[in-house]
């Protein structure tokens, strides 16, 4: 039987890591009988790589309005791409964390595209999805949104966020369940997202090994790409100009890339939490049902999915003692990154003037040579005659 293995995140495990770490050995894959295929559709703000973004891509005009008959279109074609390629392929991996989140929206529920697209055909879908600890992954999750600047979630307060849960899913149990009454539960490959748990101790080898393959040393980890989370302090800064309403894509990116730079140069140090003990207590109590139920149907044994471990650094205040520093650090970089912007762009006028005078000069010589043929000529056979 053909078999589909659609990687659907969870978003925050490492996706991108394992997405490119299969696009570099697609051809050691191809030996294997596995094809990760790279299909032409591109969607905004959407890597190259995550290959089953298709199924849930969501496509706008100009003014912001879904083309939904596109939308439709590329799903066929792109199921279309799938079947022909089983006919060489016995295989076939797809990936994109966005499935997680997405895949059960009315507009873009993905289990119907593929059950429809897939009817009466001999394909079995395998699921195989990375779980981390639901106030960890949801810290993360907003982290990158508000990085991400630009989206209607990176102003929200992490308040708001845990209030809101804006279209995340933390209820894991829920959501395999509904995956499982499409694919059936014993299609669905449950890993935690924590090095102590992967297989070979990388994520890259952990992948291979729910694939049925093994990590040798015909695989190579090309990826240098890495996704540094901003601190605490620059997480604030970050959110609060993200609600600049002149805010541009070009000063979104600028904010993004000075913060995360200082983030990067100044790691946050101890370990404190957005929440209090108390409230990282209660918050996760709510998923201990159903992780306990995960451990059992999906893992096979039993005990707790999670380490119990509550950050224990205090809980994160604006008004801490470094926030002034963070703020004064901003600006000073900002103002150091304008200036020397400042000075490259002297730099290339200055360059630029001299080209043109060069020009000038050249075009003047043409111009007393249209002029004055004989005389060009002249002085050119006296040239000549020295040399």
């Amino acid at each position: 039987m053909k078999t589909l293995y659609l990687h659907i995140g969870t978003p925050k495990t490492a996706t991108t890591s394992i997405q490119n770490f299969c696009w570099d050995n697609r051809e050691e894959l191809k030996k294997q009988g596995y094809c990760y295929p790279l299909f032409e559709y591109r969607f905004s703000n959407v890597q190259k790589y995550r290959n089953a973004h298709f199924l849930v891509g969501r496509i706008k005009d100009e003014n912001g309005n879904r083309q939904y008959d596109q939308e439709q279109e590329i799903v066929r074609e792109g199921i279309g791409k799938i079947l022909s390629l089983f006919e060489k392929y016995d295989n076939i991996i797809l990936s994109d964390e966005g499935i997680w989140n997405r895949g059960f929206f009315q507009d873009t529920n993905c289990w119907e595209r593929l059950k429809e697209g897939f009817k009466g055909k001999e394909i079995a879908v395998k699921v195989i999805v990375y779980l981390r600890r639901q106030d960890d992954f949801l810290f993360s999750w907003w982290n990158q949104q508000v990085k991400e600047g630009m989206l209607a979630s990176s102003v929200l307060s992490w308040g708001e966020v845990v209030e809101k849960l804006p279209y995340i899913k933390l209820d894991y149990y829920d959501i395999l369940t509904q995956i499982s009454a499409y694919v059936g539960k014993e299609n669905i490959t449950v890993r935690l997202f924590d090095k102590r748990h992967f297989a070979g101790g990388t994520i890259q080898s952990d992948f291979l090994e729910t694939l049925h393959l093994k990590y040798t040393e015909d695989y190579r980890v090309l990826d240098s790409m890495q996704n540094p989370s901003l601190t605490k302090n620059n997480i604030e800064i970050k959110r609060i100009l993200n609600m600049m309403p002149d805010l541009s894509k070009q000063k979104n990116d600028y904010f993004r890339k000075v913060l995360t730079q200082l983030s990067e140069e100044n790691p946050e140090e101890g370990r404190n939490s957005m929440f209090s003990e108390e409230e990282n207590k209660r918050f996760l109590e709510q998923f201990k049902e159903g992780n306990a139920k995960i451990v059992q149907e999906y893992l096979g044994k039993d005990g707790d999915l999670f380490d119990d471990t509550y950050l224990t650094g205090g809980k994160w205040q604006i008004d801490n003692e470094q926030m002034i520093r963070d703020m004064i650090r901003f600006f000073g970089t900002t103002v150091s990154y304008l200036m020397e912007e400042n000075r490259a762009l002297k730099e290339k006028d200055k360059a630029l003037k001299e080209q043109l005078e060069v020009q000038k000069q050249h075009i003047n010589n043409i111009r007393y040579k249209m002029k004055h043929p004989v005389k060009a000529v002249s002085e050119k056979l006296k040239r000549t005659g020295k040399e």
